[in-house]
């Protein structure tokens, strides 16, 4: 299994989000971008996804619509080492948003501050005297509040190379939580205030599966009391949204053979689970045909 990454779904903002957060992040970096194949949900040649590292983090870029909208109850935490750094990162993502939690010193943090940037996604910076580190970081509130252990205990067991780094209880509750899932750090945390936002799909985690038993195994165990969705999406029992996908979809999808590109793409529509036998029959059906890949 390869590691964890947070999708964004954003409203047609991925490159210029993209080109903002790979300025502002200490290492980012654009690593390859996709477009669509087909007009069936964008204009066809339009960009369909960013692919990036911002401080050694990976994350998809979407453009999606305006189906779903990203909300606080999944932000990203960046540690940051100095002070100097944290405020340059929190007016650079300010510009445009705004303050959630002002940036001052609180009883848990020497120095710390919540913002929503200009598209729409989280952040809380915190200065904690260590490199750059991105953590994304779920917020269980409102009928959600008091399942953060339960999720943390859950997805601990699912993953390889995970371990719980911080537990902060708060009685039978956890004030936060810091753990890896296969080596990614992420946070979790109770909030008993009452909130208007929830977990939407504006932000999912990807798991690249080796084969198709990884599939077979993470989507059986997180669509238990969840909802499954079309071309390998999924709601947990806490509302959390996954992609469970083959390691190998973005060879599959080679837009160097776009008629081949198009049939996979195809194929993974009629799917919920995804099938990596049927994707790769359709494309080997191209080699086959064409004597070359």
């Amino acid at each position: 299994m390869k590691k964890i990454y947070p999708c964004l779904w954003l409203d047609n903002q991925a490159q210029e989000a993209a080109k903002f957060y790979t300025t502002v992040f200490e290492k980012g970096a654009i690593n390859d971008t996709q477009y669509y194949l087909d007009d069936l949900h964008k204009p066809k040649g339009s960009v369909l996804t960013v692919d990036l590292t911002l401080a050694n983090q990976r994350f998809i870029l979407l453009n999606g619509g305006s189906d779903f909208k990203i909300t606080p109850a999944i932000s990203f935490f960046v540690d940051c080492e100095t002070k100097e750094e944290l405020e340059a990162l929190w007016h650079a993502l300010l510009e445009g948003g705004f303050a959630l939690m002002p940036l001052q010193a609180y009883p848990f943090s020497e120095y710390f501050g919540w913002v929503q940037d200009r598209f729409g996604v989280t952040w809380q910076l915190a200065l904690s005297n260590i490199p750059q580190r991105i953590s994304p970081a779920v917020m269980f509130a409102n009928e959600k509040f008091g399942q953060a252990k339960q999720a943390m205990t859950q997805w601990l067991s699912l993953f390889p190379r995970s371990e719980i780094l911080l537990e902060v209880p708060d009685g039978e509750n956890l004030q936060q939580a810091l753990f890896t899932l296969n080596d990614m750090p992420f946070r979790v945390m109770d909030s008993p205030g009452k909130h208007d936002f929830g977990f939407t799909m504006g932000i999912s985690f990807c798991v690249d599966c080796e084969d198709q038993a990884e599939i077979d195994y993470l989507w059986e165990n997180l669509t238990q009391d969840g909802k499954e969705w079309d071309c390998g999406w999924l709601e947990d029992r806490y509302g959390v949204a996954w992609q469970i996908e083959p390691a190998n979809w973005v060879h599959l999808v080679d837009t160097s053979h776009p008629e081949r590109a198009q049939a996979v793409t195809n194929e993974l529509y009629k799917m919920k689970k995804i099938d990596i036998a049927r994707l790769e029959a359709v494309y080997n059906q191209f080699t086959e045909d064409n004597g070359s890949t």
